[in-house]
């Protein structure tokens, strides 16, 4: 399911400008919140009680599940952490709330996530161009012509192996 608020830190992959009021997002996790349906509210600068206790969980596994185990493959460990979560993990009384996961997760969690879209959210790359004098700009070594008014001007490329779509500066596709 998909919660109806995303509340990151504020790391450069989701937020370009960290601000108390208006924080400028990424035009990637803005897209992504778009697709999704949910409402990216970053922490605010300097308060750590605006984050969330991600860290804890991995410490949690790192040093429960995966401490002084070997793996022979990627696939072995995602079957041994399947195997850890369903027998270990899920059952366990949680520290905070002091429910066992699995039960509290069925439910007070599940049920306030919302419906995931039909499609998975589309994987690009993209980045800022710059518009040459000759109303182009390059995008993973080949040019692509833009209307001649963005000429001097900067504007977002997104790009996959079959589609290159450039953007302005309010992110309306050019």
């Amino acid at each position: 399911g998909v919660p109806r608020r995303l509340c990151p830190d504020n790391l450069k992959a989701a937020v370009t400008q960290a601000d108390w009021y208006e924080p400028e997002l990424n035009p990637k996790i803005s897209s992504f919140a778009e697709h999704y349906g949910l409402v990216v509210m970053p922490a605010r600068p300097y308060q750590p009680t605006d984050k969330g206790k991600v860290e804890a969980g991995v410490k949690y596994v790192k040093n429960n599940a995966c401490k002084g185990k070997r793996f022979a493959s990627l696939e072995a460990i995602n079957e041994h952490l399947r195997w850890w979560m369903r027998q270990i993990a899920d059952l366990r009384i949680h520290g905070t709330t002091k429910k066992q996961v699995q039960k509290h997760f069925l439910e007070s969690e599940k049920p306030a996530l919302k419906e995931l879209p039909p499609g998975l959210f589309p994987c690009y790359q993209e980045a800022r161009r710059s518009v040459h004098r000759d109303s182009y700009v390059e995008v993973a070594r080949s040019y692509y012509a833009v209307p001649s008014q963005y000429t001097g001007r900067q504007v977002w490329a997104r790009w996959d192996a079959k589609m290159v779509r450039i953007y302005d500066e309010q992110m309306r596709q050019v």
